[in-house]
């Protein structure tokens, strides 16, 4: 309760802040605040705060009036504590494949539409809601090339060996970190059938690495810059352009390790 209510305050003006929330979710693999701070209703957020008739934050959230939104009066809208209602991180931060349209995902959607419906037409929400489905299922194009880089460099034998000399993966063993359970399954991937390697940033090789940037950062960018409706974050800032650059290293680590090992063959 301390980190949104501010410890010996606990007051429910102070937690309606959005800063409120720059305390734990920000960074770059959960780029929430970011994407809020530098897009439209961020900046209006930031100019007009301090503005009493813009912001009142005296008021409860199930009767707030803002100029804008804030990260509260979206995600806890009406006041309740439960985030994940109205939040769209149903596939881990947009970095899964799976279709974002299925009927699995209607309530959360429709629950989407009626927040931004407060200040915008059904219409335009759906619209935006759309365009994040769509940058999504692009980056997880260029995920699946920049992985199936480094698969094919594993399966060749040519990719860099996993430093055992550091600490093991969750399992206390050094399985191949992108060894993610039923889609790289077989005992050239390393582990036992249907164990998944941990998903890693360090102990990994450098196209490993590259990997994990290319999904756990820059994708990420595109998921978050969209849902807040930050487009630069999730184009120029890192996100789309942080995927290209990140496939073209993959291609240039791939091409250097097939040109040396014919070499030394």
């Amino acid at each position: 309760c301390n980190t949104c209510h501010q410890r010996h305050q606990f007051n429910p003006a102070v937690a309606r802040h959005s800063e409120q929330c720059k305390a734990c979710h920000w960074g770059k693999d959960h780029r929430d605040w970011e994407a809020y701070d530098i897009s439209i209703h961020g900046v209006v957020y930031q100019v007009n705060k301090w503005n009493p008739t813009e912001f009142d934050f005296s008021k409860n959230l199930s009767d707030a009036d803002y100029v804008g939104p804030t990260c509260q009066y979206c995600h806890m809208r009406g006041g309740h504590h439960n985030v994940q209602r109205l939040s769209t991180v149903y596939t881990s931060m947009g970095m899964s494949n799976a279709d974002r349209g299925a009927p699995l995902w209607k309530e959360k959607r429709d629950t989407w539409v009626s927040v931004c419906d407060d200040c915008h037409s059904p219409r335009f929400a759906r619209e935006n809601l759309q365009a994040m489905d769509e940058a999504c299922k692009d980056a997880g194009l260029k995920y699946t090339e920049t992985f199936k880089v480094a698969e094919n460099l594993m399966l060749a034998g040519m990719d860099e060996p996993m430093p055992k000399d550091l600490a093991p993966d969750w399992s206390g063993q050094h399985i191949w970190s992108l060894k993610i359970g039923a889609y790289h399954d077989g005992p050239e991937y390393g582990g036992q059938p249907g164990e998944s390697g941990e998903f890693r940033m360090s102990n990994c090789s450098a196209v490993e690495r590259i990997c994990f940037e290319s999904v756990g950062y820059w994708q990420t960018y595109i998921m978050k810059g969209m849902a807040h409706g930050s487009w630069n974050d999730a184009t120029y800032c890192d996100g789309s352009f942080g995927m290209d650059r990140w496939l073209v290293k993959a291609k240039t680590f791939a091409e250097r390790a097939i040109r040396l090992s014919e070499i030394e063959k």
